[in-house]
């Protein structure tokens, strides 16, 4: 199924385990404006994009065009906050609805 790029940011921010406000105040992003994204009743705009990737940019494929997850680069990532997401992956922690588990690509 084809996600909308609000949907994959909420899938983010669930797997994070944060609320809109602390999810906003990580990628400087006012939470209204963040749920209004995720509620499809606003798009991510360029700049907003390019916060996100700064803090996520092993999940900028995913967010932007629905790319694959790549969970060895999660891993090996210099920003800490993807090393946490590999972690949550492999701990099982993915939430619902997504359809994220069909997008990470593990190591054979």
């Amino acid at each position: 199924m084809k996600l909308r790029a609000g949907d994959r940011l909420k899938a983010i921010r669930e797997l994070m385990g944060m609320t809109r406000e602390e999810f906003g105040q990580l990628i400087d992003i006012d939470w209204v404006r963040i749920k209004n994204i995720e509620q499809k009743k606003a798009r991510v705009a360029e700049d907003e994009f390019a916060k996100i990737g700064q803090m996520f940019p092993e999940l900028m494929p995913w967010l932007t065009y629905e790319g694959d997850i790549d969970l060895e680069g999660l891993k090996t990532s210099q920003e800490k906050l993807c090393r946490l997401v590999a972690a949550k992956i492999e701990a099982g922690q993915i939430p619902s609805g997504f359809y994220l588990e069909e997008k990470i690509k593990r190591a054979s």
